[in-house]
């Protein structure tokens, strides 16, 4: 089966099957047997267009005798019906304890299949032919992002990559790149396209994709104007290929903010809706209240974000509703905004929705109030992030309103944001200012009534 295994690794599937096809007619027994339960793993390479010829490869493999308690076709036969969208309660009996890579793998497939991802990342095991070894490695790239482990699902795509030939090895670097982007590595995103791109011709719709992530990770790396000519790049390849994405003007969108040039954007974002599915334009519709929220532009930020709102599946709604709290906030509507913030702050979003009822109790002068919401933000955000900055800053601000009391945690507060702000925001002299009154207090042993 050598020359077989080979011919698969190499993607030649149509001579691998012409000889698994004729040692099933003419081989002996035990040979044809091997040959079509080999035979029913490449058709079920194929996904659901290779179910019926799978199916029967099992079958007549199954009539030549002795698969009755065999791991691997059991691990075949579970694989396909989960495939087909069987229950559990039909797919799981039918696993047999086993140490076989071939076997496990299918397993692994099958718990895919039924959505039980980290049930398939144990399930896995090394020792596979080539031509399963690398989709072992996609398998648990997709299964780990899915579970939002984009590192790790990155490193498991090129790890596949290493592996595999060809566009097999191509699609996976891009995989890798995408999950790259997501985990934040430009750098790392980069490397993995530039592989990609060495390995030659590719189709205008796979070009379309290699743009597309080169102008995230620009993106990532601060680079807006490379970004924005790989974007259009990218836009070039689709109109080529007639395959449009939404996500190629997003990413257009976004560079032409970072440049300064809303209206453009605007323009952008507006093509990305045009282009969006139904389930897609809530993301567009929350970049484009986010812009405009940005701009000032208070007004059209509600309109946009009251339509995604209506969107009952969208996975952000918490941010959406602080964002939205933002936008009312900003028009004075304290109000309506607080009620926003409250549902953000309900459905996860804590960070932002307590910085804006910190903001409504401030502006009210409602100071112990503000301070306890201005905490809280400080508490739930992420070091460093936006929310977290804004949070600190007014902590220390609260504070020196309410005659510096506890000057140690002005000190403390100011001294961990300072390094966030850049020198010529506002905020750093005023903070500078307040760590400095804070210090003179602690030094002289004197506290504020």
């Amino acid at each position: 089966m050598r020359g077989v295994l080979e011919a698969l690794h190499q993607g030649d599937y149509d001579s691998a099957i012409e000889r698994l096809t004729r040692k099933a007619l003419f081989g002996r027994k035990e040979e044809a047997r091997e040959a079509l339960l080999l035979l029913a793993e490449v058709y079920s390479l194929y996904g659901e267009e290779g179910l019926e010829k799978a199916h029967r490869a099992l079958e007549e493999a199954y009539e030549l005798g002795e698969l009755e308690f065999h791991p691997l076709y059991r691990a075949l036969l579970g694989e396909l019906l989960a495939l087909e969208g069987r229950p559990e309660a039909e797919v799981l009996p039918l696993f047999l304890p086993t140490e076989d890579p071939r076997a496990r793998y299918h397993q692994a497939q099958a718990l895919f299949y039924l959505g039980r991802l980290e049930e398939a990342l144990k399930t896995l095991r090394p020792g596979l032919p080539a031509f399963l070894a690398w989709r072992a490695e996609a398998l648990k790239g997709r299964a780990l992002e899915r579970l939002g482990r984009h590192r790790e699902a990155a490193s498991a795509y090129e790890e596949g990559a290493g592996i595999a030939l060809g566009l097999e090895r191509y699609w996976l670097l891009l995989d890798a790149a995408a999950m790259w982007v997501e985990a934040g590595e430009g750098e790392r995103a980069l490397k993995a396209l530039e592989e990609a791109a060495a390995l030659g011709e590719e189709s205008p719709e796979d070009a379309a994709t290699r743009h597309y992530l080169l102008a995230r990770a620009h993106l990532l790396l601060g680079n807006p104007n490379r970004a924005l000519e790989e974007a259009r790049k990218a836009l070039e390849k689709e109109e080529e290929s007639g395959h449009k994405a939404y996500g190629t003007p997003m990413v257009a969108g976004q560079a032409l903010l970072q440049l300064g040039r809303y209206a453009e954007a605007v323009e952008a974002y507006r093509e990305a809706l045009l282009r969006a599915e139904a389930s897609e334009r809530p993301y567009v519709l929350h970049e484009l209240g986010v812009a405009a929220l940005d701009q000032g532009a208070y007004v059209e930020a509600e309109g946009y974000l009251r339509e995604l709102l209506r969107e009952e599946d969208y996975p952000y709604l918490g941010q959406a509703l602080a964002d939205l709290a933002e936008a009312l906030y900003r028009q004075g509507r304290y109000g309506e905004a607080e009620a926003a913030a409250r549902e953000a702050v309900r459905l996860g979003a804590e960070a932002s929705g307590e910085l804006i009822l910190g903001h409504i109790a401030y502006d009210l002068m409602q100071l112990e109030e503000a301070l306890a919401h201005y905490r809280l933000a400080a508490e739930r955000a992420e070091e460093g992030s936006r929310e977290w900055v804004g949070a600190q800053e007014m902590v220390v601000d609260t504070l020196a309103q309410l005659g510096y009391r506890s000057p140690e945690e002005i000190l403390a507060r100011a001294e961990a944001v300072l390094p966030h702000v850049h020198p010529a925001d506002e905020w750093h002299g005023t903070l500078l200012a307040y760590r400095e009154r804070a210090a003179t207090l602690l030094k002289e042993g004197r506290r504020p009534n």
